[in-house]
């Protein structure tokens, strides 16, 4: 039921915001482990280059599956080690969900040229 969605805002701060084809290349690598994690039901990247800051926004189908995320080794370990930094990050009831088209696949997906 869509009460027990949570969602993940999570913004992490780098000391050097990597360009655009630096984070295509960055986050190819993340699809597939976004296939793999069933709890997942939702996720996007954002970037706001003037803050020089990026995260990502999750939509995972329980605070369960939410909170077992975070208390895992990929969460605590493995996404610092491979962003650089740890995020910050907030739990958040998400609202009703509106999407046009669901992406299937990672070209083209990531930011505008």
């Amino acid at each position: 039921m869509a009460q027990d969605k949570r969602a993940l805002f999570c913004v992490f701060k780098p000391e050097r915001l990597k360009t655009t084809e630096e984070m295509r290349e960055w986050f190819s690598g993340s699809y597939q482990r976004f296939l793999e994690m069933p709890a997942v039901e939702f996720k996007t990247w954002w970037v706001d280059k003037e803050a020089g800051e990026w995260g990502a926004f999750y939509v995972f189908r329980s605070d369960r599956e939410l909170r077992d995320y975070l208390t895992s080794d990929t969460w605590l370990k493995v996404v610092p080690e491979k962003y650089g930094c740890t995020p910050t990050w907030r739990v958040l009831e998400p609202a009703l969900i509106i999407s046009k088209a669901a992406i299937t696949a990672m070209a083209g997906s990531w930011q505008s040229a």
